[in-house]
């Protein structure tokens, strides 16, 4: 489904290219940012755009989707955006022409259940866990450590995609169902909603132990090679600017939710507030996030090659402008 999905976005942005040129104005740079949590490490952009070099203005918008997002940075309507890795990769493998800047968001993924008698993956044997975002990162990064603790993930419990991320947290804290994988905020509201919930195992940590990477990346910044070849220092100014961001947000969460409400970023300020602390926003260039990348990349390309495009991205797609 999600293949067909990305050959329908290519074969429209082949119609629609010459319409959608007329997006990139002369003059300005436009970013897109992701509603929801991976959005918050870029409101300072929202807030207060960056002057960057040559006049060239700076454009913020919010998107709803991903899939949104990947339209627009296939007909060239966008010239730098954020992603979940694996379809920056997929996107890349395609022939779109984007660089991987950054990584801008570690693995932020809990197991929440009201089990008290669960305290390993091994406890998972016969269970039913609710995993919202099936062929996305939580899913194959649940069902990686689940192989590594000797389960087959579809036979030995079962894993139900059936519930959107809101509806699994409120299903959760509501007690509805006993076990989910949730990445944030929605953790964090299950959470604050019922004390009775707890993470019984780090899913981080378990991934650290089976790859020896220190976390997982989740979100990329990708820039167009259009942008890095014609302003590669507007590019330098636009990823100093982003960095200074995520920083102040991680200082600052209760004056970072009220700029995520007022700039409709999709939560609304008290959970973004509390979200923050968990979300583990990071800014990693993208030489020095290739390890960590292509650790991830290769959970998707065991479970399902087309998911990042059949193969592992070549080193051009590691775009420095240190």
């Amino acid at each position: 489904m999600k293949r067909a999905r990305l050959k329908v976005l290519l074969i429209c942005a082949g119609l629609a290219a010459a319409v959608l040129g007329a997006y990139a104005l002369p003059g300005t740079v436009t970013v897109g940012a992701l509603k929801g949590p991976t959005g918050i490490g870029m409101v300072r952009l929202f807030e207060s755009p960056p002057s960057l070099p040559g006049g060239l203005k700076l454009v913020t918008v919010a998107v709803p989707s991903a899939d949104v997002m990947a339209a627009k940075v296939i007909g060239g309507e966008y010239d730098a955006a954020v992603l979940p890795i694996n379809m920056a990769a997929k996107l890349y493998s395609a022939g779109i022409p984007i660089r991987l800047a950054a990584i801008v968001g570690d693995g932020m993924i809990s197991f929440l259940t009201s089990d008290p008698a669960i305290a390993s993956l091994g406890d998972l044997r016969g269970k039913e866990i609710a995993v919202a975002g099936q062929g996305a990162t939580p899913d194959y990064l649940l069902r990686h450590l689940l192989k590594k603790a000797g389960l087959d993930p579809d036979k030995d419990l079962r894993l139900s995609y059936s519930l959107p991320y809101p509806e699994a947290a409120a299903a959760l804290a509501a007690g509805r169902i006993r076990y989910a994988v949730l990445p944030e905020p929605f953790a964090t509201l299950a959470l604050a909603s019922n004390p009775s919930l707890r993470a019984p195992f780090d899913l981080g940590a378990l991934w650290t132990a089976s790859t020896g990477q220190a976390s997982y990346p989740m979100s990329a910044f990708v820039v167009s090679e259009r942008l890095a070849t014609s302003a590669p220092g507007a590019v330098s100014a636009l990823l100093s600017a982003y960095s200074d961001s995520i920083t102040w947000v991680l200082a600052n969460p209760k004056a970072a939710g009220l700029l995520v409400e007022k700039h409709d970023l999709g939560l609304k300020a008290a959970i973004a507030e509390k979200a923050i602390p968990r979300s583990n926003y990071v800014f990693v260039a993208a030489p020095r996030a290739r390890a960590s990348v292509e650790a991830l990349l290769s959970v998707f390309l065991e479970t399902a090659p087309a998911s990042v495009g059949g193969t592992l991205p070549d080193a051009a797609f590691y775009a420095s402008f240190e």
